[in-house]
């Protein structure tokens, strides 16, 4: 009985300890949203509105462009808050006290041309595009500026799995991501169900781990066999110092120590640049793996051996 009671008050306690932080997070919630509701008020007072007509001097032409055009821009974007209104004062001006853009004009021109199909268009079918056309004169200015200004929409990355064996591997989905648990005591892998097509990022967390045989990382193989780390295509880190390019361990490379019960990473995956990034927080290190140049179907992948260990992945915010 006295074990009993015991496990009850943890129970108490561990509820109470949940009820406090979930009152917490409201309470900051209720926050956010009467302080965006002061600003939108004070924008109606000032007579802001999304159907204004601004007059632009965008590298000495002048562009006239309704403020609705400009927010179709993702909404977290630096361009969508620049023109939302709250910042019009902090924006740099001409002579004239016209909003001032350092850009060429034939760049504002494209990205124009862009949000305002996304504007006309019903489906908005402009909202997949990654690049813009313009001259191969303006080409990387366009480019820097669209990532700089977070033009297009950053694609969330599916953190859903699937592995190939029927027991000993447990993934469950939730709102808050992805948790896989070990349940054989042998390697069971575990791959994305989606292809990385651009950049992705995910955060690792190593809940509990038996032995340290852990493997983070990716895989360009659809159907990774029992021990897709030596795959050819598996490169990313796994326990007691291996570090995986092509399938073959690389042991300490970059300083790398390997996995500990705890351990928190955030991997960067850039297809273009052929790149998977992990920063460890643990160690404080950045660490870089040069990926195949040719066009591979990459995905996320996991490999787990001790019985017990469990894994979480979440979207870093």
């Amino acid at each position: 009985m006295a074990s009993l009671s015991v496990l009850c008050d943890a129970a108490k306690e561990k509820l109470s300890a949940e009820q406090k932080l979930l009152a917490e997070r409201e309470t900051a919630v209720a926050a956010d949203r009467e302080k965006l509701q002061a600003e939108k008020d004070a924008m109606m007072k000032a007579g802001i509105t999304e159907s204004d007509l601004l007059s632009i001097n965008v590298g000495g032409q002048i562009f006239a462009v309704k403020r609705s055009t400009l927010l179709m821009a993702p909404e977290d974007s630096l361009l969508s808050l620049m023109f939302s209104g709250r910042w019009d004062e902090s924006i740099s001006r001409d002579a004239e006290g016209r909003m001032f853009l350092d850009m060429s004009p034939p760049v504002f021109s494209s990205i124009l041309s862009y949000l305002r199909a996304m504007r006309l268009e019903s489906e908005h079918p402009a909202k997949k595009r990654r690049s813009l056309p313009i001259d191969q004169m303006y080409e990387a200015e366009l480019k820097a500026v669209c990532i700089y200004y977070g033009l297009f929409p950053k694609p969330r990355m599916s953190l859903q799995l699937k592995s190939r064996e029927q027991q000993g591997l447990s993934i469950v989905d939730d709102e808050e991501g992805t948790t896989v648990r070990q349940t054989a005591g042998l390697f069971r892998a575990a791959f994305g169900t989606e292809v990385i097509e651009t950049v992705a990022t995910w955060k690792f967390s190593a809940v509990s781990i038996s032995n340290g045989y852990m493997f983070a990382g990716t895989t360009a193989a659809a159907d990774p066999s029992q021990n897709p780390y030596s795959s050819s295509s598996a490169f990313g880190w796994a326990g007691q110092g291996q570090v995986y390019l092509g399938g073959t361990n690389n042991q300490g490379l970059g300083g790398w120590v390997g996995w500990q019960a705890g351990d928190h990473a955030i991997f960067l995956l850039d297809i273009d640049a052929s790149i998977l990034k992990m920063y460890h927080s643990r160690t404080q290190t950045l660490l870089t793996l040069a990926l195949p140049a040719e066009k591979k179907q990459w995905r996320l992948n996991l490999d787990l051996y001790g019985q017990a260990d469990v894994v979480k992945l979440t979207i870093p915010t």
